[in-house]
């Protein structure tokens, strides 16, 4: 049973006694030591050209000298050993600066932390080779054949400051991998337990040969140390030129019958191959017992068996824990051809480890932060003090980790790893894992730079011979198992990483291997360079084909944003209509095309205001102008709109809106429970229109909606079972139906029409042609006698709904347009929001831009007004942007941090008036945001709650009586409790679910890409 900290829990009873026995026994490090064998070698040391040997009565010896040495110093100072002492000394000078009551730490040649840890620590003594002007010298001797001084520092100033040292056994800093190192000070009692545990564990004993290749500013070297002092064992160590020898290293700890080895994953795979580990340490032949991997994520078994001889036997664990807890936390032996090699383990006596969500609660299964704890393992962090310490006391890690029915906690990566992608989360470990598991990528790191919003997939690769160009398209090829978010902007082929002193990549020296890989890409600015090879390699990071269209050739609207970013920044200016093209299945040409024009008219210092291919688009106009003049004189004439049918709608839904007179409507929703599938149409291919229901008379209540196959589906909700009315259109349709009088329904089309139609006939009265496709909804101006619609051609058209004639265009941006509009009553205008980010009010009567604004990012959904007059306008990155059109001001702003492909939706709540805006998001979460009076006085919304789904969503909810109704694109359709976010009833469909669920009364309709339409009952 894994030990998760409960305050009745054994564990914490055990960890009480603990603590008592401790006091009682006093123990220190130094006085753990085994000096039982004084003839056994107690260090090897290995240089370039000798092996020196010290045995543990020289140790002592060399131990003693030093205690005699210090014992001029009165009070328990922290006293520093320089990194310029041959390390086969740094044991001596540890043992005797413990004996003699002081603590030790290991000087870091980093000149920032150095200052750091000497002025938190008040140093003043410190033990080196090298004498300065700065320092007295107290007295100098020689240790195991070296000299060595002891000296004070000059000038130091004097601070007043808790002189309780004597339970302290050294310092440290952490290593900076989440933010400046911090300076931690660490008690006998707190490592202690590590020493013992691992004794037992790993059964050391006095046969043992222990590596110490750590660094001694890097706390796994004190327990290499003191746990070979401890059991008696023999400490191999080697020099800092043998460090550099990575061949000769491994010969000599092969030959040198190493029995431990604790090291990181990234050190012992970018040090050696998989090759000549398989011949050595981990060959048949190896003395090797065990290998500790720490420090990183544990590396993938793939990798590991491919070191790895058949016969080899060497034991593997899995070690884990923080500067801040004193070292390691918790141990998992790894069994050869596990998959559970991300699982951590049990923690180590005195540990106890917990997980909380992000809402800091404490889990027990799910995914949150691991926090490790105890009440005597407690270091002093920076500016700590003991006296404002609880008695148990936890430590973020940072990390985030799962725990799963059996208790069993797996690492999923750093929190600072979690980075924000478009609006989505992305686990730089998750990449880093799966590109890992590539045969021939040795080792790799992601690096996110959040000023340019890019992504760099770093890897050093074991065949150096293969074509760079294949090899990048096979590691694309399998990281299409991660999902679309998760494809870097750039692969880098990094011939080798360079590794702080702890064993861990380096940070600063992949950002600026990164950026360094710009240069030449940015420095081709210059129009003199070769645009089309440059827009090319931007494309092929991206896409597969050139010759098929982007959608086609497999492009989501998360690639079209990753080049139109790439190439903005590359050329050094906006392509605002490029996401627009890829989004509507532009071949590379096509893009080039548009990208070459706006290089050439930008050379010319030519405003761009220009489309693709604009002569043929000319010319199509004409074409299209007569072709629209004849077909409405022949619709008028075949179709007059008086027929003998009269019908007058009261009022339609639609994604998220009820429009017209809602006093007839007479909602019948409680006590919902249960869903039931009433009955299913097939609509021959995918519904991802979202559905109108409307209703004509008491008597009388349809919905329409159309699909992938063109065809248009009218149902009779209450006639379930009665054959539908279908109407074809030539292209697919994903624009939702504006439903008119007399079963007449206007909607767009991707072959660029906008069409008028009878629902039930399906006569043509009168269509319109733009010059491309059309997915905008179209809605009626407050006169009804005309309508506003957007096209992907830039342009906002307003048309008579009589005849369909066109009244004005404007041309909105130089985005494409494909969310509906939204009316402004208190400016008499009509809101859309584009493709490019731009946000537009336009006088209905004459198409007048009135108010303009541009946001950072696409907007593919529809504004929304609150009762304010203030309209919201929402990108695709997550930004909920709150204007006063009328005065040009922005309200507020407000991040949920996910792609939103979701048009927001207002609820209002009758007894008080307040507004709700319910907001889905691509990143699984549903947003719950209150705008009342008070919170708007305030220029910011509150945040209610949010809902975590299991999947994303694109589809619009629907809010009604206090419900919610959300479908998620797993084809999960959720029943919540709106005030409270509680779950009330689910309904899984059999297909992916983007069409907007519509509900009245105890019915709700929606498609699915099963290519059916589905009608819902509540019970």
């Amino acid at each position: 049973m894994l030990n998760i900290y409960d305050e009745s829990s054994e564990a914490t009873n055990r960890n009480k006694k603990l603590k008592v026995q401790n006091d009682k026994n006093k123990q220190t490090l130094h006085n753990l030591c085994d000096w039982l064998y004084p003839d056994k070698t107690a260090i090897e040391y290995h240089d370039l050209e000798n092996i020196k040997i010290i045995s543990y009565r020289e140790l002592r010896k060399a131990k003693e000298t030093i205690l005699n040495h210090l014992k001029c110093i009165g009070h328990p100072e922290f006293i520093g050993i320089d990194s310029d002492i041959s390390e086969y000394c740094v044991p001596s000078l540890m043992l005797g600066i413990l004996d003699s009551g002081h603590a030790f730490f290991n000087i870091p040649a980093d000149s920032l932390v150095y200052a750091e840890i000497f002025t938190s620590l008040n140093v003043k003594y410190i033990f080196t080779k090298c004498v300065t002007p700065n320092k007295e010298i107290i007295c100098k001797f020689n240790i195991c054949e070296q000299s060595v001084y002891l000296v004070k520092l000059m000038n130091v100033q004097e601070s007043i400051i808790n002189r309780k040292w004597y339970h302290f056994a050294y310092a440290i800093t952490t290593s900076g991998s989440t933010g400046a190192p911090k300076v931690v000070k660490v008690p006998h009692t707190c490592v202690l337990p590590n020493i013992t545990d691992l004794k037992k564990i790993l059964d050391i004993t006095n046969s043992d040969k222990i590596a110490q290749l750590t660094n001694f500013t890097f706390d796994p070297s004190i327990i290499e140390i003191f746990l070979s002092l401890y059991c008696a064992a023999t400490l191999f160590m080697i020099s800092k030129a043998l460090v550099n020898e990575t061949g000769r290293l491994l010969e000599e700890m092969f030959h040198g019958c190493v029995t431990v080895l604790q090291i990181t994953p990234s050190l012992l795979f970018h040090k050696w191959s998989t090759q000549r580990l398989k011949t050595t340490i981990l060959g048949k032949d190896s003395k090797l017992r065990i290998l500790l991997l720490g420090g990183e994520p544990f590396p993938s078994m793939k990798l590991l068996s491919e070191a790895s001889h058949p016969q080899n036997m060497t034991q593997l664990f899995n070690i884990y824990g923080i500067t801040e807890i004193s070292c390691w936390s918790s141990i998992k032996e790894i069994i050869k051809d596990s998959v559970d090699e991300s699982c951590l383990g049990e923690p180590l006596s005195e540990t106890v480890f917990q997980i909380k969500n992000e809402d800091n609660e404490v889990i027990i299964k799910g995914e949150g932060t691991l926090y490790i704890g105890s009440s005597t393992r407690i270091c002093i962090v920076g500016n700590e003090t003991e006296e404002n310490l609880d008695k148990l006391v936890f430590r973020n890690t940072g990390d985030v980790v799962s725990i799963d029915d059996q208790r069993r906690i797996r690492f999923k990566g750093r929190r600072n790893n979690i980075v924000k992608r478009f609006g989505n989360k992305v686990n730089l470990r998750e990449l880093e894992r799966v590109a890992t598991e590539l045969s021939f990528v040795r080792n790799c790191a992601t690096f996110w730079d959040a000023k340019s919003h890019k992504l760099y997939l770093c890897l050093s690769i074991t065949d150096t011979k293969r074509e760079i160009s294949k090899l990048k398209d096979d590691i694309m090829s399998h990281l299409k198992i991660l999902p679309a978010i998760y494809k870097p902007d750039k692969i880098i082929i990094v011939e080798c990483f360079n590794f702080t002193t702890s064993g861990k990549i380096c940070h600063a020296s992949l950002r600026q291997i990164c950026r360094d890989s710009e240069t030449e890409v940015i420095s081709a600015n210059d129009l003199s360079a070769d645009a089309d090879e440059i827009f090319e390699n931007l494309w092929s990071n991206h896409m597969k084909s050139k010759d098929a269209g982007f959608l086609a050739s497999g492009g989501t609207s998360i690639t079209a944003l990753q080049i139109s970013s790439a190439a903005a920044e590359v050329f050094n200016i906006e392509f605002p209509e490029l996401v627009g093209m890829l989004l509507r299945d532009c071949t590379f040409d096509k893009c080039f095309d548009y990208i070459k024009s706006t290089l050439i008219s930008r050379s010319c210092d030519k405003a761009i205001d220009r489309s693709i291919d604009v002569s043929l688009h000319d010319l199509s106009k004409k074409i299209v102008n007569t072709e629209d003049y004849v077909m409405k004189q022949s619709s008028r004439n075949s179709f007059p709109l008086s027929s003998n049918e009269k019908h007058s709608h009261q009022w339609y839904k639609c994604r998220g809106k009820t429009y017209g007179d809602e006093k007839h409507i007479k909602s019948r929703l409680e006590h919902i429970s249960n869903i039931e599938v009433v009955a299913t149409y097939n609509l021959q291919k995918c519904v991802d229109a979202s559905p109108t229901i409307y209703r004509y008379s008491q008597s009388e209540l349809y919905a329409t909606v159309g699909s992938h196959s063109g065809i248009i589906c009218t149902i009779n909700l209450l006639k379930t079972d009665s054959i539908p009315y279908e109407v074809k259109l030539p292209d697919r349709i994903e624009a939702s139906i504006l439903v008119l009088a007399d079963f007449r329904g206007i909607v767009g089309c991707y072959d660029g029409c906008i069409y008028c139609i009878h629902l039930k006939t399906g006569n043509i009265i009168w269509k319109f042609q733009t010059q491309d496709m059309v997915k905008c909804t179209a809605i009626m101006c407050m006169q009804e006698n005309k309508i506003f619609v957007g096209s992907y051609d830039l342009h906002v058209y307003c048309l008579s709904i009589e005849d369909g004639i066109q009244i004005w265009k404007t041309k909105a941006s130089q985005g494409g347009i494909c969310a509906t509009g939204c009316l402004h009553q208190q400016s008499s205008s009509v809101l859309f929001g584009t493709l490019d980010g731009s946000c537009l009010a336009l006088e209905q009567s004459s198409g007048r831009i009135v108010w303009k604004c541009k946001l950072q990012n696409p907007i593919f959904v529809a504004p929304v007004v609150l009762q304010t007059g203030y309209a919201l306008f929402c990108s695709v990155a997550g930004a909920l942007h709150c204007f006063d059109i009328e005065t040009d001001c922005q309200m507020w702003r407000y991040m949920i941090y996910g792609n939103v492909f979701s048009y927001p939706v207002i609820w209002t709540l009758e007894s008080t008036g307040d507004e709700y805006i319910i907001l889905a998001s691509h990143n699984k979460n549903l947003y719950c945001l209150e705008t009342s009076r008070e919170i708007i006085e305030k220029n910011e919304p509150k945040l209610k709650y949010t809902l975590q789904l299991q999947s994303s969503i694109f589809a619009t909810s629907w809010c009604e009586d206090g419900y919610i109704f959300v479908a998620c694109t797993d084809g999960i359709f959720k029943i919540y409790d709106l005030p409270e976010g509680k779950l009330l009833a689910t309904k899984q469909l059999p297909g992916e679910t983007f069409s907007s669920p519509v509900v009245h009364n105890d019915i709700a309709v929606l498609g699915c890409r099963d290519n059916n339409l589905y009608v819902l009952k509540f019970g």
